[in-house]
């Protein structure tokens, strides 16, 4: 087997596993996904103390969960992006085709995780944690292709 054809096989495996992780974020019951959020933006808050600066616990809680939804899904903006680039044949359009299909790809997941919640106790459906998950998704790839373009065409 060739080098290439396992390392495309291993980015496949990883952007696979990593929207595996998105979906179990979004599909937390309520009160899990507050505590490891409130977990984390306790340890945020210590943190930025030590350099002087003050926020309301509350105030932070909320930046960083919305913050979490660009962040997950920037992650896997990149890692489709990616995978469908190198698995895509050689050719003027294949960055647009990469990154067209791996939003739209990871987009689809993105409303499947946000509808999911409505099954599941403490968590409700809310489109603008959608958007700001697509957000994530073009930005993600947006930036994976931009690499690409300045490393092949230059």
């Amino acid at each position: 087997m060739r080098k290439e054809t396992v390392i495309t096989g291993i980015l496949w495996l990883i952007s696979i596993m990593w929207m595996g992780v998105c979906l179990f974020l979004s599909w937390q019951k309520g009160d899990d996904t507050v505590g490891l959020s409130g977990t984390i933006a306790v340890a945020v808050k210590r943190v930025i103390y030590i350099f002087g600066i003050e926020i309301d616990l509350n105030i932070l809680h909320l930046w960083l969960r919305k913050a979490a939804h660009v962040l997950v899904f920037f992650v896997a903006g990149i890692l489709f992006y990616c995978s469908f680039w190198r698995s895509m044949p050689d050719g003027n359009h294949r960055g647009m085709y990469s990154f067209l299909v791996s939003v739209l790809l990871c987009s689809i997941f993105a409303v499947i995780a946000e509808v999911g919640k409505l099954w599941i106790p403490g968590r409700h459906l809310q489109w603008s944690e959608t958007l700001l998950n697509v957000i994530g998704i073009v930005c993600g790839a947006g930036v994976a292709g931009l690499i690409h373009l300045a490393r092949y065409h230059t």
